[in-house]
């Protein structure tokens, strides 16, 4: 009953809880550990903002030279080849997290970098969602999907459906069947998969390598050990189906295992693990959204994108946060302002 760190410390405990969560999973596909971004921690996503605002100060200066190599040349030149590809923002996966990134990017590029950068012409810069099924939001309603693809295509998102990724590059994304896209941004949203921690040590893994646990999320002839979020996978009872990787089910995990915990020590029985399912949300950009309440109504629209709003306010700890973020959303939603575009450098 210790944990070791890195730094040589043992930790003894006399409860566990493993909640690492997930990380990107690539599915073998060449190239996207090196060259696509994952969005699983605020890390990854100050790392992305930061790259796509490099990404268009270079694409400015690119297309000065594009005009003076075209006026004496009168040919395309390798600047007009690479502000293309500074310019081109591919996100991979149709999921709930690829439609927002497809809807933000859309909204960023016509508000904000329109202002930032007046002599760039932001018309021909492309925003490329690819999936490789036939609709995107594959989990939701099949109307709701098709609702997300229309709105995203009236925001200028290219949609593409049943689009295979065969490798991501350096400057490239190539797909099934030999065409390609040149591109300096990938962001890869297409799947998860849990923290490898549980094969690490050797624990008992089903798909996408999350740790099996019992009834209770414990490891099973380790009553101690709890597995939350998404890294566990409890057994089928306690859902129709593998209980999603989502944030309601990390926090209905984790007051599960709290309440097992406090039962222990006390000698009291608790009920089996159940996931209850209350819905999904996604939202697709300003006054889009789509809902989806279990064995309720389908929104759409601006109530869909309201509720969303609502929800993530509520969610916020403390009344001063929601204060503050709701002053900040309407200020976003009545000057079309997204606030400062800071470049902050990760570490290393």
């Amino acid at each position: 009953r210790l944990v070791l760190t890195e730094e040589g410390v043992e930790l003894p405990y006399d409860h566990l809880v493993l909640a690492l969560g997930a990380v990107t999973a690539d599915f073998g596909v060449a190239g996207v550990a090196d060259h696509a971004f994952g969005l699983k921690s605020a890390a990854e996503a100050i790392e992305i903002r930061t790259h796509v605002l490099r990404r268009f100060e270079a694409a400015d200066r690119l297309a000065r030279a594009a005009r003076e190599t075209s006026a004496r040349s009168g040919s395309e030149s390798a600047a007009h080849a690479a502000l293309r590809a500074a310019t081109t923002l591919v996100i991979v996966g149709g999921g709930p997290t690829g439609v927002e990134m497809a809807g933000g990017f859309a909204e960023l590029i016509d508000g904000p970098l329109r202002k930032d950068f007046p002599e760039l012409d932001v018309d021909r810069a492309r925003v490329i969602l690819v999936e490789a099924s036939d609709r995107l939001l594959g989990t939701f309603a099949p109307r709701l999907g098709d609702h997300a693809r229309r709105r995203l295509e009236a925001k200028g998102v290219e949609v593409r459906l049943s689009t295979v990724v065969e490798a991501v590059e350096a400057h490239a994304v190539r797909f099934a069947g030999g065409s390609s896209v040149d591109t300096d941004t990938v962001v890869w949203a297409a799947g998860v998969a849990a923290n490898p921690l549980g094969r690490h040590l050797g624990l008992a893994t089903g798909r996408g390598g999350r740790v099996e646990v019992d009834c209770h999320l414990r490891l099973p002839g380790r009553p101690e050990v709890h597995v939350i979020g998404d890294l566990a996978l409890p057994p089928a009872e306690a859902f129709d189906g593998p209980v999603p990787q989502v944030a309601a089910a990390a926090i209905q995990g984790g007051r599960h295992a709290a309440r097992v915990v406090e039962a222990t020590t006390g000698g009291r029985p608790v009920a089996p693990f159940r996931y209850r399912d209350k819905g999904s949300m996604a939202t697709i950009g300003r006054n889009a959204a789509v809902v989806e309440l279990p064995r309720g109504p389908k929104i759409t629209g601006f109530p869909g994108w309201a509720a969303w709003l609502a929800l993530h306010l509520v969610m916020l700890i403390g009344f001063r946060n929601r204060a503050n973020v709701l002053v900040n959303w309407a200020w976003n939603y009545l000057t079309y302002d997204r606030g400062s575009r800071l470049i902050i450098e990760p570490d290393g």
